[in-house]
């Protein structure tokens, strides 16, 4: 491959600071989720596509090798191995997912959303039927995991839990998860991806009045109702937990599609009340509410689909 880009000093210098400070961000516990917006920002000034890669397989090798340097120890085990690579499995998501992001630059940004999650969900699919038949090694992984959520939670003193009561919280927990996780990356991919957005248009001042207009096929109305029927189905007449996982990882992830156009339905009556919308600041407002504020969680959880979902029977954007 012929430099070309990357020959111009000023760009080359950006592209080690944005993949120094996204290496940075990823051994952040919060800044894990975020660490490829930088490199996703900076995509936009190359003009050669498979160069603007480059820091992200930069980066990867960067977190790849601390992963080792600080598993060292532990990889001659197979529970080792296991914990190993269950660590690399969001900023694995995440890397793919801004390569995605990164390649289909000029794409309509729904495609460039559904390809850049696509491994995501498919990897959170395989991961759920992974854990749903345990090896030896996996229930071994598994206590060990056990032990850190009882020492959180504080066991044994005031916490008030008995161990029977912790275990079921535990179990509970990790069900939950494996039933979320498809669309907790959807979420987590179309985050990035509106921030990298939000800063690369922050210039265009009709950008709000795009998002505003974003609308899922009217054909998924179908596939949405169908998948949660199956999800109810399947609790009532009380199926195995591997297929309720599975299903309602398929029901949530076309949620998840459904709540970004609620999110463009909030800012299309923000605009016609002649509000100045900041799209960056609407999206991590609603990103907080959702992951971080107890009961606020659920409102917004449920809400946003829901107000997305019931334009298909009501018009809430009407247009001049």
């Amino acid at each position: 491959m012929v430099l070309t880009d990357l020959k111009e000093p000023k760009l080359r210098k950006d592209a080690l600071l944005m993949t120094g400070a996204s290496f940075v961000l990823s051994r952040i516990m919060v800044g894990n989720f975020l660490f490829t917006i930088p490199l996703m920002v900076l995509h936009t000034r190359f003009t050669n596509k498979r160069e603007a890669l480059a820091p992200v397989g930069v980066l990867a090798l960067l977190i790849l090798a601390t992963e080792l340097y600080k598993a060292r120890g532990a990889l001659g085990s197979v529970e080792g191995k296991l914990l190993f690579l269950i660590s690399l499995f969001i900023p694995t998501v995440l890397l793919v997912a801004s390569a995605v992001w990164i390649a289909l630059e000029g794409h309509p940004t729904s495609h460039r959303y559904l390809a850049s999650s696509l491994f995501g969900v498919v990897a959170s699919v395989v991961m759920v039927i992974w854990f749903s038949h345990p090896s030896p090694a996996l229930l071994r992984v598994d206590e060990l995991f056990y032990e850190t959520f009882a020492n959180l939670f504080g066991q044994g003193s005031t916490s008030g839990f008995s161990e029977a009561a912790m275990k079921n919280l535990y179990r509970v927990a990790v069900m939950s998860t494996g039933a979320m996780l498809a669309p907790m990356c959807m979420v987590l991919v179309g985050f990035s991806s509106f921030m990298a957005l939000s800063w690369t248009k922050r210039e265009a001042g009709d950008f709000a009045t795009t998002v505003s207009r974003w609308k899922v096929s009217e054909q998924l109305l179908w596939p949405f109702l169908g998948a949660w029927t199956v999800v109810l189905l399947l609790m009532v007449t009380k199926a195995s937990y591997l297929p309720r996982a599975l299903s309602l990882q398929v029901a949530l992830s076309i949620a998840v599609l459904y709540a970004v156009q609620g999110v463009a339905i909030i800012v299309h009556f923000l605009l016609k009340r002649g509000k100045v919308v900041r799209i960056s600041k609407l999206v991590t407002y609603l990103f907080l509410l959702a992951f971080v504020v107890p009961g606020l969680n659920v409102l917004v959880i449920f809400a946003l689909p829901l107000l997305g979902v019931t334009e298909s029977w009501f018009t809430y954007r009407r247009y001049e």
